[in-house]
């Protein structure tokens, strides 16, 4: 089964899921790590970090570059998506192998903006000192579906293709009621059409409805997780989040 450029690949429950989507990605890891190719690792938050769980220490070393795929502005760093990264066994055992990161927690006094230019800068810069490199990330997707950060914007296209789909790779934006993290820092679109590959984590009874919206025709302003389906990669899901 394939929904545009993606495979999809169905488990019975969230932690098969997971298993799945990291063995995977761990074999594509693997593949890099022996070819000696610098690859950059972009892992979403929320639901997908549970994936980082069931990866093995053999796939980490100093080829590799982690950071996430989208971020919370919080000057607290409570709730930040990095912060959340950095709590877990997979963040400690990375750091004992000697990979690198893109570290998007927030600086004092940094402001939302500067962040966002801050991580848009580490892409770019790393893109440049490995044009060679590969760049692959695990993504989630929201019941609403949002994806990367990108909230959908329906009632206003041309805010959305603004924010989304100019020539930045990361922007600073305010997504308002749109979610309860509303002051975000996020790749953009465009910078989602340079990954190599994608592998894109969505379960629960609560994913339903995006899971439909996403096989329909229609604006990604008003589903930004259509964009997925113009990647390279694999959609794993659960019984639950396709058959509701």
């Amino acid at each position: 089964m394939t929904l545009g450029n993606l495979n999809i690949i169905e488990e019975k429950t969230p932690e098969d899921t997971a298993r799945h989507l990291a063995r995977d990605l761990s074999a594509y890891l693997a593949e890099r790590k022996n070819r000696g190719e610098s690859t950059l690792f972009l892992s979403s938050g929320g639901s997908a970090l549970a994936v980082l769980d069931f990866l093995p220490e053999d796939i980490l070393g100093n080829y590799l570059t982690i950071g996430v795929l989208d971020e919370r502005y919080d000057a607290t760093n409570k709730h930040n998506n990095f912060t959340q990264l950095s709590k877990t066994d997979f963040y400690r055992r990375a750091s004992r192998a000697g990979v690198s990161f893109v570290d998007t927690r927030v600086k004092e006094e940094q402001t939302q903006k500067e962040l966002a230019d801050y991580f848009e800068k580490e892409l770019r810069g790393w893109v440049e000192k490995n044009p060679n490199g590969k760049i692959v990330a695990t993504a989630g997707v929201g019941a609403d579906g949002h994806t990367s950060g990108m909230m959908s914007f329906p009632e206003d296209e041309s805010r959305f293709a603004e924010l989304f789909e100019g020539s930045r790779w990361v922007v600073a934006y305010n997504a308002g009621a749109k979610n309860p993290f509303s002051k975000r820092v996020t790749t953009t679109m465009t910078f989602l059409k340079n990954l190599d590959k994608i592998f894109v984590f969505m379960v629960g009874v609560s994913k339903h409805t995006a899971f439909l919206r996403m096989q329909e025709k229609g604006s990604v302003a008003d589903t930004p997780a259509r964009i997925l389906k113009e990647l390279h990669g694999t959609l794993y899901v659960d019984e639950a989040a396709v058959k509701g």
